[in-house]
């Protein structure tokens, strides 16, 4: 009898340490809890992220990129002059400039770009032109070739400098009548902020000068009234404050 007992006591032992082997073995054998991953604005490279963030601590750089810019013209007065000897001061009232621009960062901090405008200013008052009689307006379209130095401000913000030359075609208008047009050279000077609102926007506040040498206008009759002249300035200055848009392809 009491070796009967033994003996289902050992079994019962054996099945307890059978058992816990099982459950230590099983719980070794257990796969590693998984861990949830990761969300991205948790991550601590999310907030530099390529696409928007530490790109614009180096402005477009390495991208081709579209921009335009529109705003007010400020065309300074200009010297018209006939082929007698007389001469007239004609100023201009306030008009607008557009301009589209296709251009590559070339660097880190450098862009080239090709830029095509049109600028247009209405002629207060000119006896050569006849404006008692009807509204005369210049009408400019530069092709320039511009080169932009670009310099990160923080905040997704940075500020440029650059300047440009090229041609400018040049003519006046009325509602009868348009002026030969007459090409120049050109040069330009600009500056001014832009802010990355989207990983493919910027929008910014620009300042362009724009300068010509002189240029035939047309010809006509000499301010005497009877002779046949040809008509020349000496040369336009327009200044334009503009709202920019830029683009990275």
């Amino acid at each position: 009898m009491k070796a009967s007992n033994s003996t289902r006591n050992m079994k019962t032992i054996n099945t307890n340490l059978l058992i816990l082997g099982i459950a230590l073995v099983t719980g070794q054998a257990a796969p590693a809890e998984v861990q949830p991953p990761v969300s991205a604005l948790e991550h601590p490279s999310a907030t530099n992220s390529p696409a928007f963030g530490s790109a614009y601590m180096a402005p477009l750089a390495g991208k081709t990129y579209l921009g335009f810019d529109a705003g007010v013209a400020l065309q300074q007065a200009i010297t018209l002059s006939d082929t007698v000897g007389d001469s007239e001061k004609i100023s201009f009232d306030p008009g607008g400039r557009l301009d589209l621009q296709v251009g590559c960062a070339f660097a880190t901090n450098w862009s080239v770009e090709l830029e095509l405008g049109l600028i247009a200013n209405q002629v207060k008052s000119s006896y050569a032109f006849g404006t008692d009689y009807t509204t005369v307006n210049l009408m400019e379209l530069p092709l320039l070739v511009n080169v932009i130095y670009s310099h990160p401000l923080g905040g997704h913000c940075s500020a440029y400098v650059g300047g440009g030359a090229g041609g400018v075609f040049i003519h006046y208008e009325n509602l009868y009548y348009t002026t030969p047009t007459a090409s120049t050279l050109g040069y330009q000077g600009m500056a001014g902020i832009r802010y990355a609102f989207s990983p493919r926007w910027e929008i910014g506040v620009g300042y362009k000068i724009l300068g010509t040498t002189g240029y035939n206008v047309d010809s006509g009759v000499a301010f005497n009234g009877y002779t046949p002249t040809e008509y020349k300035s000496n040369g336009n200055l327009t200044q334009a404050i503009l709202l920019t848009f830029t683009s990275p392809f």
